[in-house]
């Protein structure tokens, strides 16, 4: 195992409790709440979080000469669902021949959010037809006003405009009358977009004017969840001074696999090439070759605090697993998430299981290939793997009959990137010759970890029958 031994970062007790989030448009700071919190000072944007945890972006442009843009790429999104942290597989569909949205898309984005926390915390009705000038985007984005710039900045609104989500199967979503949205139909399913059209400044406008702004018309999904709250906070000064395209992706993707795992993320490198349209290798060298860059950066900045690359076999061949740890600059944007959507809970009755059914219009559809004999193969695989180094980690027991029981059903509920992490902190300590029963402080740890996630098991037993 390759461990790249950085310092740990332990978050206090209360910053792994969970919240609710609101339905309500009452942000702090607005002209009804003056006592603003800190999250609205213009350093901080807010990201609406079903989008923030779809791995929508790619790479930043292809080689000179390239054939054309990716048009299309199948991806899988990480989510809480059924009570266990699993994969949603979409697709996104790029437009036409400007292609998938990159990183340099996601500049403009971040600079758009940032213009969006702006607008609805100034106490005005914030709708679904948005329109912004230039000038706007570019100084929110932080990027420069000469004419390159402003191309940039149309190839956004057309990328965006373009780009589709898809699920791959029919559905109707069930709601009150009037309050479905229209969803084009396409030969391969449902289809989602995210802003549903885009006037260009000198163009026609559907009422027949010339624009002197963007018009932009959000997504009726995106426009509800985004005004309802459902919202994390990102430190916009921190993603503007990241220099590296892959840096950029990697922020984006651990926002939200932080957020999902209270502090600890994992994911397959081979997830990631996909997703970000990237070359594979298979030597860890060259792995490291391609992504360290961008994992020193972030630990310059803070916003993890160690990461680590495992080796481990698949049925399609050699495999890495990487897994990361936010850093101090990572919770203390989670702590700002926190209290703000506790304010937001204050205004409304409504609690986020219910919001999250409704807003959210991917865990809607029923994916088949959730419980596929593959998938559940796969799931098998990854969970004896994981036992093997737990029972070899941890020694002969007094009944190991009992404790393999516990740690099958602790390794099938507790997210894997949560029980690495414990591992590799009780490896630290041994290896620091600290004097510890490995197996008895593994499972201590990881009662912890499951007691936060409330698991109905942990409300049985306080751990293993042989602490």
């Amino acid at each position: 195992m390759d461990v790249d031994l950085t310092p740990l970062s332990e978050p206090d007790e209360e910053t792994l409790s969970p919240v609710g989030i609101s339905a309500e448009l009452v942000f702090p700071g607005t002209l009804t709440d003056p006592g603003s919190l800190s999250v609205t000072t213009p350093d901080h944007l807010l990201s609406e979080h079903i989008l923030g945890s779809i791995p929508l972006w790619e790479a930043k442009g292809r080689p000179t000469g390239a054939k054309r843009a990716s048009y299309q790429k199948q991806i899988y999104r990480d989510v809480w669902r059924n009570g266990r942290l699993c994969k949603v597989s979409l697709v996104v569909y790029g437009s036409g021949d400007l292609g998938l949205p990159n990183s340099i898309d996601l500049e403009f984005f971040r600079g758009f959010e940032r213009w969006t926390k702006a607008a609805m915390s100034s106490g005005e009705p914030f709708n679904q037809l948005v329109k912004i000038s230039g000038r706007e985007l570019l100084e929110a984005s932080g990027k420069g006003l000469g004419g390159a710039s402003y191309q940039e900045m149309d190839r956004f609104f057309l990328r965006m405009a373009g780009t589709m989500i898809g699920a791959g199967r029919d559905w109707r979503q069930e709601g009150e009358s009037g309050g479905t949205e229209k969803r084009p139909r396409s030969n391969k399913g449902i289809v989602f977009h995210i802003f549903q059209t885009v006037v260009l400044p000198g163009q026609v406008n559907a009422d027949g004017f010339v624009a002197d702004k963007y018009e932009v018309e959000l997504a009726t999904w995106y426009w509800m969840s985004l005004r309802s709250g459902n919202c994390i906070v990102i430190d916009h000064e921190l993603f503007r001074d990241l220099h590296g395209s892959i840096t950029k992706l990697l922020h984006q993707l651990l926002h939200n696999l932080f957020y999902l795992g209270r502090g600890t993320a994992s994911q397959k490198y081979s997830e990631l090439v996909r997703n970000w349209q990237i070359k594979r290798h298979s030597a860890l060298s060259l792995v490291k070759q391609q992504l360290d860059e961008a994992h020193r950066e972030l630990l310059e900045k803070e916003f993890i605090s160690r990461w680590e690359y495992v080796p481990i076999r698949t049925p399609e061949g050699k495999e890495f697993e990487i897994i990361w740890e936010a850093g101090p600059a990572w919770w203390a944007t989670d702590k700002k998430t926190r209290e703000f959507r506790e304010e937001m809970v204050g205004a409304s009755q409504r609690e986020l299981p219910q919001l999250g059914r409704e807003l959210d219009p991917f865990l809607l559809i029923e994916q088949s290939d959730e419980s596929s004999p593959e998938k559940d193969e796969e799931r098998e695989a990854s969970n004896a793997r994981l036992l093997s180094i737990v029972l070899e980690l941890s020694g002969r027991r007094k009944d190991p009959k009992v404790w393999e029981k516990w740690w099958k059903r602790a390794i099938a509920s507790v997210p894997h990137p949560m029980i690495w992490r414990r591992i590799g902190e009780v490896r630290e300590r041994n290896a620091r010759g600290e004097r510890l029963n490995m197996g008895s402080y593994l499972a201590k740890l990881v009662s912890i970890d499951a007691t936060r996630l409330n698991l109905p098991w942990t409300t049985r037993d306080s751990g293993s029958s042989e602490k």
